[in-house]
């Protein structure tokens, strides 16, 4: 029989997880901040509005805005693949890079 290794649920380690969590999606909003909203581009490459991209995405603009605060949001997977698909990037790739900037094992 296998042991499955689990997390102890105590709560410094719940509180750890929180802080760990509250990084990779920190990480998670400045990388897409950098790399798709520095600044806005459509499908042909010309500059555009806030406004106009949200459009593009499926995403309100004040979600975007979120995403671009410094310390970002909770960033739901949806959101990561409705700017991934309106970028052309699948999220392979979109999480190889991220990885390549930021680790695999992100920590406070």
């Amino acid at each position: 029989m296998n042991k499955v290794n689990k997390l102890p649920q105590s709560n410094s380690n719940k509180i750890e997880l929180k802080k760990i969590n509250a990084l990779v999606n920190k990480y998670l909003c400045n990388f897409i901040t950098k790399k798709y909203f520095s600044p806005f581009y459509d499908k042909d490459g010309n500059e555009i509005s806030q406004n106009e991209y949200s459009k593009g995405c499926g995403i309100t603009s004040s979600t975007l805005s979120k995403i671009k605060e410094s310390d970002g949001y909770n960033i739901p997977l949806t959101t990561v693949y409705s700017i991934c698909r309106f970028e052309n990037c699948s999220l392979q790739d979109f999480f190889s890079e991220f990885e390549k900037e930021y680790g695999t094992n992100i920590r406070p």
